[in-house]
Protein backbone atom coordinates (compact mmCIF):
# COMPACT_ATOMS: atom_id res chain seq x y z
CA UNK A 1 0.00 0.00 0.00
CA UNK A 2 1.85 3.34 -1.24
CA UNK A 3 1.57 6.06 1.53
CA UNK A 4 -1.66 7.89 -0.06
CA UNK A 5 -3.08 4.89 0.08
CA UNK A 6 -2.69 4.90 4.14
CA UNK A 7 -3.38 8.52 4.57
CA UNK A 8 -6.76 7.47 2.86
CA UNK A 9 -7.55 5.00 5.09
CA UNK A 10 -6.65 6.49 7.99
CA UNK A 11 -8.42 9.28 7.07
CA UNK A 12 -11.06 6.70 6.83
CA UNK A 13 -10.71 6.10 10.47
CA UNK A 14 -11.28 9.56 10.97
CA UNK A 15 -14.66 10.09 9.40
CA UNK A 16 -15.57 6.50 11.25
CA UNK A 17 -15.37 8.29 14.61
CA UNK A 18 -17.16 11.29 13.06
CA UNK A 19 -20.35 8.97 12.39
CA UNK A 20 -19.89 6.71 15.64
CA UNK A 21 -19.98 9.96 17.68
CA UNK A 22 -23.63 11.00 15.81
CA UNK A 23 -25.22 7.70 17.40
CA UNK A 24 -27.45 7.80 20.06
CA UNK A 25 -26.27 6.89 23.55
CA UNK A 26 -28.65 4.58 25.75
CA UNK A 27 -27.83 4.88 29.29
CA UNK A 28 -29.55 3.43 32.23
CA UNK A 29 -33.27 2.66 29.39
CA UNK A 30 -32.74 6.30 28.23
CA UNK A 31 -31.62 7.16 24.55
CA UNK A 32 -30.78 10.42 23.32
CA UNK A 33 -28.79 11.70 20.64
CA UNK A 34 -25.34 13.64 22.04
CA UNK A 35 -25.33 15.65 18.10
CA UNK A 36 -28.54 17.68 19.22
CA UNK A 37 -27.89 21.28 19.31
CA UNK A 38 -29.53 23.54 20.91
CA UNK A 39 -29.66 27.22 20.25
CA UNK A 40 -27.35 27.96 22.98
CA UNK A 41 -24.98 25.44 21.39
CA UNK A 42 -25.69 22.81 24.23
CA UNK A 43 -26.00 19.21 22.88
CA UNK A 44 -28.32 18.39 26.06
CA UNK A 45 -31.87 19.74 26.60
CA UNK A 46 -35.11 18.34 28.44
CA UNK A 47 -38.72 19.50 29.18
CA UNK A 48 -40.32 18.86 32.40
CA UNK A 49 -43.73 19.06 34.26
CA UNK A 50 -43.96 19.10 37.89
CA UNK A 51 -45.92 20.02 40.97
CA UNK A 52 -44.12 21.79 44.05
CA UNK A 53 -45.10 23.01 47.22
CA UNK A 54 -42.89 24.90 50.61
CA UNK A 55 -42.97 22.34 53.78
CA UNK A 56 -40.41 21.48 56.33
CA UNK A 57 -40.62 18.26 56.11
CA UNK A 58 -38.42 15.55 55.21
CA UNK A 59 -38.44 12.88 52.74
CA UNK A 60 -38.07 8.91 52.91
CA UNK A 61 -35.46 6.33 51.95
CA UNK A 62 -36.83 6.38 48.66
CA UNK A 63 -36.16 9.98 47.78
CA UNK A 64 -39.31 11.70 47.95
CA UNK A 65 -41.54 14.25 50.04
CA UNK A 66 -42.89 12.88 52.69
CA UNK A 67 -46.64 13.97 52.35
CA UNK A 68 -48.02 12.25 55.59
CA UNK A 69 -45.57 13.90 57.86
CA UNK A 70 -46.35 17.80 56.55
CA UNK A 71 -48.40 20.19 56.03
CA UNK A 72 -47.52 21.99 52.77
CA UNK A 73 -47.55 25.50 53.66
CA UNK A 74 -48.33 29.05 51.77
CA UNK A 75 -44.84 29.91 50.02
CA UNK A 76 -44.53 33.19 52.07
CA UNK A 77 -43.39 31.00 55.13
CA UNK A 78 -39.41 31.60 56.25
CA UNK A 79 -37.57 28.48 56.99
CA UNK A 80 -39.70 26.19 54.75
CA UNK A 81 -38.41 24.60 52.13
CA UNK A 82 -39.47 24.56 48.32
CA UNK A 83 -39.92 20.78 46.80
CA UNK A 84 -41.81 18.60 44.35
CA UNK A 85 -42.14 15.73 42.23
CA UNK A 86 -42.47 15.72 38.48
CA UNK A 87 -41.83 14.22 34.99
CA UNK A 88 -39.32 14.39 31.99
CA UNK A 89 -41.73 15.09 28.65
CA UNK A 90 -38.80 15.69 26.37
CA UNK A 91 -35.34 15.00 25.56
CA UNK A 92 -33.37 16.51 23.39
CA UNK A 93 -36.24 17.42 21.31
CA UNK A 94 -37.88 13.78 21.55
CA UNK A 95 -40.65 12.81 23.36
CA UNK A 96 -39.77 8.47 22.78
CA UNK A 97 -36.80 8.78 24.30
CA UNK A 98 -37.95 5.89 27.10
CA UNK A 99 -40.21 2.84 25.92
CA UNK A 100 -43.96 3.04 25.87
CA UNK A 101 -44.31 1.37 28.86
CA UNK A 102 -41.21 3.38 30.90
CA UNK A 103 -40.75 7.04 32.19
CA UNK A 104 -38.17 9.37 33.24
CA UNK A 105 -39.37 10.93 36.81
CA UNK A 106 -37.65 13.34 39.41
CA UNK A 107 -37.97 14.46 42.81
CA UNK A 108 -36.41 17.67 44.46
CA UNK A 109 -35.92 19.74 47.05
CA UNK A 110 -34.10 21.47 50.12
CA UNK A 111 -34.22 24.96 48.83
CA UNK A 112 -34.41 26.89 51.86
CA UNK A 113 -36.96 30.09 51.67
CA UNK A 114 -35.84 32.97 54.15
CA UNK A 115 -37.26 35.93 51.87
CA UNK A 116 -34.59 38.24 52.55
CA UNK A 117 -32.16 39.28 50.01
CA UNK A 118 -29.84 41.55 51.70
CA UNK A 119 -27.71 38.54 52.37
CA UNK A 120 -26.96 36.70 49.08
CA UNK A 121 -29.52 38.74 46.58
CA UNK A 122 -31.86 36.14 47.02
CA UNK A 123 -35.11 35.54 48.80
CA UNK A 124 -33.52 31.96 48.99
CA UNK A 125 -31.03 30.77 51.95
CA UNK A 126 -27.80 30.28 49.15
CA UNK A 127 -25.41 29.00 51.70
CA UNK A 128 -28.01 26.34 53.51
CA UNK A 129 -29.80 25.06 50.12
CA UNK A 130 -26.42 24.18 48.94
CA UNK A 131 -26.15 21.79 51.96
CA UNK A 132 -29.68 20.27 51.84
CA UNK A 133 -30.49 20.80 47.85
CA UNK A 134 -30.64 17.95 45.80
CA UNK A 135 -32.79 16.99 42.43
CA UNK A 136 -32.74 13.36 41.77
CA UNK A 137 -33.97 11.66 38.37
CA UNK A 138 -35.35 7.97 38.16
CA UNK A 139 -35.89 5.39 35.29
CA UNK A 140 -38.58 3.51 35.71
CA UNK A 141 -39.85 0.47 33.43
CA UNK A 142 -43.56 1.15 34.66
CA UNK A 143 -45.30 3.78 34.33
CA UNK A 144 -47.20 4.14 37.00
CA UNK A 145 -46.11 8.27 38.09
CA UNK A 146 -49.53 10.41 37.89
CA UNK A 147 -48.86 13.95 38.35
CA UNK A 148 -52.61 14.91 38.31
CA UNK A 149 -53.21 13.35 41.68
CA UNK A 150 -50.04 14.26 44.01
CA UNK A 151 -51.93 14.69 46.78
CA UNK A 152 -51.93 10.57 47.70
CA UNK A 153 -48.12 9.92 49.24
CA UNK A 154 -48.47 6.87 46.52
CA UNK A 155 -48.35 9.07 43.52
CA UNK A 156 -45.61 10.96 45.39
CA UNK A 157 -43.19 7.57 45.83
CA UNK A 158 -44.04 6.67 42.54
CA UNK A 159 -42.09 9.46 40.75
CA UNK A 160 -38.76 7.48 43.01
CA UNK A 161 -39.54 3.61 42.81
CA UNK A 162 -37.04 3.46 40.03
CA UNK A 163 -33.34 3.42 39.29
CA UNK A 164 -31.26 6.16 39.93
CA UNK A 165 -30.59 7.97 36.75
CA UNK A 166 -28.54 10.87 37.35
CA UNK A 167 -28.37 12.74 41.30
CA UNK A 168 -27.81 16.67 41.18
CA UNK A 169 -26.51 18.66 43.90
CA UNK A 170 -27.56 22.50 44.25
CA UNK A 171 -25.34 25.08 43.18
CA UNK A 172 -27.02 28.41 42.66
CA UNK A 173 -30.18 30.00 41.44
CA UNK A 174 -31.54 33.49 40.84
CA UNK A 175 -34.91 34.32 40.52
CA UNK A 176 -36.75 36.17 37.43
CA UNK A 177 -37.43 39.73 37.28
CA UNK A 178 -40.80 40.52 39.16
CA UNK A 179 -40.52 37.05 41.37
CA UNK A 180 -42.31 36.39 44.53
CA UNK A 181 -42.66 32.95 46.00
CA UNK A 182 -45.85 32.81 44.41
CA UNK A 183 -45.15 33.37 40.69
CA UNK A 184 -41.98 34.01 38.68
CA UNK A 185 -39.40 32.31 36.98
CA UNK A 186 -36.24 30.35 38.70
CA UNK A 187 -32.78 29.72 37.33
CA UNK A 188 -30.81 27.61 38.15
CA UNK A 189 -27.26 25.64 38.41
CA UNK A 190 -27.02 21.95 39.93
CA UNK A 191 -23.60 19.81 39.42
CA UNK A 192 -23.95 16.29 39.02
CA UNK A 193 -23.02 13.76 41.89
CA UNK A 194 -24.08 10.35 41.13
CA UNK A 195 -26.81 8.10 39.05
CA UNK A 196 -26.39 5.56 36.31
CA UNK A 197 -25.42 8.16 34.05
CA UNK A 198 -22.86 10.60 35.62
CA UNK A 199 -20.33 9.72 33.75
CA UNK A 200 -22.28 11.58 30.65
CA UNK A 201 -23.52 14.68 32.17
CA UNK A 202 -20.56 15.76 34.57
CA UNK A 203 -18.71 18.14 32.12
CA UNK A 204 -18.50 21.11 34.79
CA UNK A 205 -19.70 23.10 31.42
CA UNK A 206 -22.02 25.79 32.91
CA UNK A 207 -21.11 29.05 34.55
CA UNK A 208 -19.21 28.37 38.42
CA UNK A 209 -18.46 24.91 36.94
CA UNK A 210 -21.84 23.60 36.93
CA UNK A 211 -23.21 20.86 34.80
CA UNK A 212 -26.82 21.63 34.51
CA UNK A 213 -28.67 24.37 34.05
CA UNK A 214 -32.36 24.17 35.02
CA UNK A 215 -34.33 26.97 33.74
CA UNK A 216 -38.48 27.10 35.77
CA UNK A 217 -41.24 28.57 36.45
CA UNK A 218 -43.32 29.00 39.47
CA UNK A 219 -47.47 29.82 39.48
CA UNK A 220 -48.89 28.70 43.17
CA UNK A 221 -52.02 30.49 42.18
CA UNK A 222 -53.19 31.76 45.83
CA UNK A 223 -52.33 27.88 46.59
CA UNK A 224 -50.16 25.60 48.41
CA UNK A 225 -49.75 23.35 45.64
CA UNK A 226 -47.64 25.41 42.74
CA UNK A 227 -48.21 23.73 39.07
CA UNK A 228 -44.85 24.70 37.17
CA UNK A 229 -42.67 23.53 33.71
CA UNK A 230 -38.85 24.07 33.37
CA UNK A 231 -36.44 23.57 30.80
CA UNK A 232 -32.94 22.03 31.59
CA UNK A 233 -29.84 22.36 29.54
CA UNK A 234 -26.18 21.08 29.72
CA UNK A 235 -23.25 19.26 27.91
CA UNK A 236 -23.22 15.15 27.62
CA UNK A 237 -19.85 13.53 27.09
CA UNK A 238 -19.73 11.35 24.25
CA UNK A 239 -19.67 7.43 24.66
CA UNK A 240 -16.10 5.78 25.48
CA UNK A 241 -16.34 3.55 22.32
CA UNK A 242 -16.94 6.70 20.28
CA UNK A 243 -13.43 8.75 21.62
CA UNK A 244 -11.45 5.41 21.62
CA UNK A 245 -12.45 5.35 17.50
CA UNK A 246 -11.66 8.48 17.19
CA UNK A 247 -8.52 7.93 18.75
CA UNK A 248 -7.60 5.25 16.53
CA UNK A 249 -8.33 7.87 13.66
CA UNK A 250 -5.71 10.02 15.10
CA UNK A 251 -3.26 7.53 15.83
CA UNK A 252 -3.73 6.25 11.79
CA UNK A 253 -2.88 9.55 10.40
CA UNK A 254 -0.25 10.21 12.80
CA UNK A 255 1.25 7.28 11.77
CA UNK A 256 0.88 7.94 8.01
CA UNK A 257 2.53 11.52 8.20
CA UNK A 258 5.58 9.96 9.97
CA UNK A 259 6.20 7.50 7.52
CA UNK A 260 5.47 10.10 4.89
CA UNK A 261 7.90 11.95 6.32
Amino acid sequence: MNKFSKILTAGAFALASISASASDITVGGVTWDPDYQTLTNKDFSASAVFTQWFSNAGFNSAGAPNLAAEQPGFPSTVGSMLQGVGQISSLNGQSDFVCTTCELTFTFGGLVFDGNPINDGSLYDLSASATSGFFNIYFDDSADFNLGSINGQSDVDNAADGSLFLSLSFDFLKEGAGYTADVGTLDSLWSVSGGTAAGQFDTNGEVLGSDIRLDASVNFKGGKYGTSSANASGNSIPEPTSLAIFGLGLLGLAGAARRKA
